[in-house]
């Protein structure tokens, strides 16, 4: 024991520098820690913002049922929006009218040809004549562009317009 008292006052200088040198890498490593776990802790507190006192797992659970919802109901609204596009094509769409002056001594084009059609081009032709005395007006379905009864020239031309580009 008296060889390590005797090593221990011949390196006492020594001793005493390691001890402040590992004291303060303990000092350093205590700070860094502190800091780390600082952040660490703001983080945490962030994340639980709000929790009331809930496990993680069940805000994570509640999250990924709120999610899932949230997807359900997106998967509804693009079954619907796909039901609607489906029903548009049968709506009226394409509309051309023509106006004209169907009788040579009549003035004012005050007769028309309105054709009304789907996105297939089915649908109707209204056409009503205008004279002095009278007014008459005639419904033609139409079929994909086409009808089986005669089409007059004016009819044929709002059918045409109901296609032509908007500008």
């Amino acid at each position: 024991m008296s060889q390590v008292l005797e090593l221990i006052n011949e390196y006492s200088a020594e001793l005493v520098l390691i001890s402040l040198a590992v004291a303060l890498v303990s000092i350093i490593v205590v700070i860094v820690n502190y800091v780390r776990t600082t952040k660490l802790l703001k983080k945490y507190k962030k994340l639980m913002r709000g929790a009331d006192s809930k496990s993680l797992e069940s805000m994570l659970l509640n999250h990924l049922d709120t999610v899932q919802q949230g997807m359900n109901r997106m998967a509804a609204i693009e079954d619907e929006l796909k039901n609607q596009s489906a029903r548009m094509k049968n709506c009226v769409q394409h509309i051309g009218i023509v106006r004209y002056n169907a009788f040579d001594n009549m003035g004012g084009d005050q007769s028309f040809s309105i054709a009304m059609l789907d996105d297939r081009g089915d649908g109707f032709v209204i056409t009503s004549l205008y004279g002095r005395n009278t007014s008459t007006t005639f419904a033609k379905p139409v079929k994909a562009r086409q009808s089986t009864y005669p089409l007059t020239d004016e009819e044929k031309e709002a059918i045409e317009r109901s296609y032509r580009p908007k500008t």
